[in-house]
């Protein structure tokens, strides 16, 4: 958390910024981002641009349980569908019940585990892989 609090506001910018296709939806609720969900073409290789990566996926903790997250994660599953992607990955810190279960129930699959995938506040976390096949 700390890290993403010291990132420029132009890191932000740049991040976002990135050529369409790749995307960012957000869903605002009373004038206020709730929530977000992005997905992105890793790669400009044609052997590999069949993937893309779902990635920024949150909602505020004050707007959590309105079905936020489900229809952002819909929205970019339909985004990435309608730009020909065959397969979408994720990497989701664990522990992570809510999100497992939504991603369960959009159709994804767990392919792996990444050990110590990120550090925070000195304890490690670790992700799992998920992906879902889109044809």
């Amino acid at each position: 958390m700390e890290e993403e609090l010291s990132r420029s506001l132009d890191g932000f910018r740049e991040q976002l910024a990135y050529p369409a296709p790749n995307a960012v939806f957000g869903v605002f609720c009373d004038g206020v981002l709730a929530g977000t969900a992005a997905v992105a073409w890793q790669s400009k290789f044609a052997s590999s641009r069949h993937k893309v990566l779902l990635w920024g996926t949150f909602v505020s903790p004050r707007f959590r349980r309105r079905g936020f997250a489900r229809r952002l994660v819909v929205r970019a599953i339909e985004h990435a569908r309608a730009q020909g992607a065959r397969r979408i990955n994720l990497m989701m810190y664990l522990p992570n019940d809510a999100a497992a279960q939504l991603y369960r129930s959009l159709g994804f699959s767990t392919y792996g585990v990444e050990p110590e995938a990120v550090c925070l506040d000195g304890v490690y976390f670790d992700a799992a892989l998920m992906s879902l096949r889109l044809d």
